[in-house]
């Protein structure tokens, strides 16, 4: 007879197995221990100075500007809303939408050890950025371009390959603790005033009044890196670079004259504007073999003849003005070559009595030398007058009683060939010396 199948339920005495349980190394468990303990610290140092000016740069270059104005303290907040945040970014470039992510995404941010004050609610942490020198740059891609084109199609191409020139600065996160919280101070309403009067002392550079000029960079420069604000100091670097460029020129005032006379006028007349009112036009070439940046034109008014003659007013007005900040390729930043024409056009300021009563006669005020490291095109083909660059300038309108009174006519061949007028009868050796 068959035995039953014998199994552990019919085994009296059977071992049933269990489970295995579950055992955790010691390792495992201060591994694990340590994890948690560090998870709290991490979160702190996210909190701290440094943490912040992290996170901060974190969300600029990754375009949520949001997250960057939260971090922003309350006197910011008051100063500007979001909207108007988004114009004045601290430590971001300072240029047009359609340029400003490409050249952010090119930037690189260091951080430094955070400083905390004696006060405990304030404190610093440095920051060194490398980045496109913006001016350069642009002169260069315009250089290659030529006097006909611009470097903008190939600034995205230079941006991309990192063929671009670099500057790197230092600049500084001042933080306040607000609430428990530290936050990013950025002073826009300080910065603002500072920001105005470099617009004012660009109108004085232009002019080529250097003497006035400088004292007014100086002065920015001490205000900017006398605030406690975020991207201040940044921005007085910039205004320093500007600086060295006036300063160059301010000491090459015997060069600078002495290349006046390499500066010829050449179709000058007193014509109507569109607007109706008396404008000087002619056209001027560079026969020297230097980069002229900014040449400015004098328009002196004569009354009087014989013993009589006298200088009854004088203006001032540019006629090459070649930025020294960039423009964002909005037109070529090419310096007045040697060997190129440039048409010019500026209406006259000088008061209506005066223009009835006197003649104008136009010289060469001033020339400032380019001192930009970017190299100069070549000139192709001297210009024709049909492709001589010209600024954007009133168009003149021939006025008859103008032309009846000889102001708008041809000079006399004794004239000098940069003269809207016939010369004075006894013009005074000055204006003789520039012609």
């Amino acid at each position: 007879m068959p035995r039953p199948l014998e199994t552990n339920a019919t085994k009296p005495h059977a071992e049933v197995s269990k489970p295995p349980q579950p055992v955790l190394r010691w390792r495992t468990i201060v591994v694990c221990l340590a994890m948690c303990a560090l998870l709290p610290i991490a979160g702190c140092a996210r909190n701290r100075p440094h943490g912040i000016a992290e996170r901060y740069l974190e969300n600029l270059q990754q375009f949520n500007y949001m997250a960057c104005y939260q971090l922003l303290s309350d006197g910011d907040h008051n100063d500007r809303n979001l909207r108007e945040f988004l114009t004045e970014i601290p430590l971001a470039p300072d240029i047009s939408p359609l340029w400003f992510r490409p050249v952010l995404h090119s930037m690189h941010f260091e951080l430094g050890q955070e400083h905390r004050n004696s006060d405990g609610l304030t404190a610093v942490v440095p920051v060194r950025i490398t980045m496109p020198d913006l001016p350069l740059w642009e002169r260069i891609l315009d250089a290659a371009a030529g006097p006909e084109g611009s470097g903008e199609e190939a600034a995205q191409r230079s941006l991309d390959t990192g063929d671009y020139p670099k500057w790197t600065y230092d600049d500084k996160f001042f933080l306040v603790k607000e609430h428990h919280h530290w936050h990013i101070v950025a002073g826009f309403g300080v910065r603002d005033r500072v920001v105005d009067r470099h617009r004012e002392a660009i109108v004085d550079y232009t002019d080529q009044h250097f003497d006035k000029a400088i004292p007014e960079w100086q002065s920015m420069i001490a205000d900017l890196r006398s605030q406690n604000a975020t991207g201040s100091l940044g921005l007085a670097a910039v205004y320093e670079a500007e600086l060295a460029v006036i300063r160059k020129n301010q000491a090459q005032i015997a060069e600078r004259s002495a290349y006046i006379p390499k500066l010829t006028l050449s179709g000058v007349a007193m014509k109507m504007s569109e607007e109706r009112v008396p404008a000087i036009f002619g056209a001027i070439t560079n026969s020297g073999d230097k980069g002229v940046d900014e040449v400015e034109l004098a328009v002196t008014w004569y009354q009087g003849r014989g013993k009589n003659l006298k200088a009854v007013h004088r203006e001032e007005h540019p006629v090459v003005v070649t930025p020294i900040t960039f423009t964002d390729f909005t037109s070529p930043v090419i310096p007045f070559l040697p060997g190129e024409t440039r048409r010019f056009g500026f209406i006259l300021t000088a008061p209506t009595p005066v223009q009835q009563a006197a003649a104008p006669y136009v010289t060469i005020a001033s020339v400032a030398f380019t001192q930009s490291a970017a190299p100069l095109p070549k000139l192709h083909a001297p210009p024709s007058a049909s492709t001589m660059r010209s600024p954007k300038t009133p168009a003149a309108k021939a006025s008859p009683k103008i032309a009846a009174r000889g102001i708008a006519g041809t000079p006399a061949p004794t004239a000098p060939p940069h003269s809207a007028t016939k010369p004075p009868a006894a013009a005074p050796s000055a204006a003789a010396h520039h012609s």
